[in-house]
């Protein structure tokens, strides 16, 4: 595993810890997705990257940097993944429909 990301693990857990222990927010304690993570969630939709990138509209650079650990989501963009994976139907339907919505204005 990558020793930052190891790091970044270990200091949200430690977060985790202190926020429930004090039954308070300790402040924001993020998700992290690994490279592998956010080719399955791309994969778990049946999609290649560029049709992943355009459907969710994500650079396809910033698709790639993702996958292969050169870049890391930021909080917004972890959540989005989230999303995705959770409804990646319902997600392309709703950026699809703002598409049209916006080319009829």
């Amino acid at each position: 595993m990558d020793e930052k990301l190891f790091e970044e693990l270990e200091n949200n857990l430690q977060q985790a810890i202190s926020a429930s222990n004090r039954n308070t927010a300790a402040g924001p304690i993020y998700m992290v997705l690994s490279p592998t993570d956010i080719k399955e969630i791309r994969q778990s939709a049946g999609m290649s990257q560029s049709a992943f990138a355009t459907t969710f509209q994500i650079s396809l650079d910033t698709l790639k940097g993702w996958e292969q650990g050169k870049r890391k989501p930021d909080a917004a963009a972890t959540n989005f993944l989230r999303v995705i994976r959770a409804m990646p139907n319902g997600v392309a339907t709703i950026l699809l429909n703002d598409i049209g919505e916006k080319r009829e204005a």
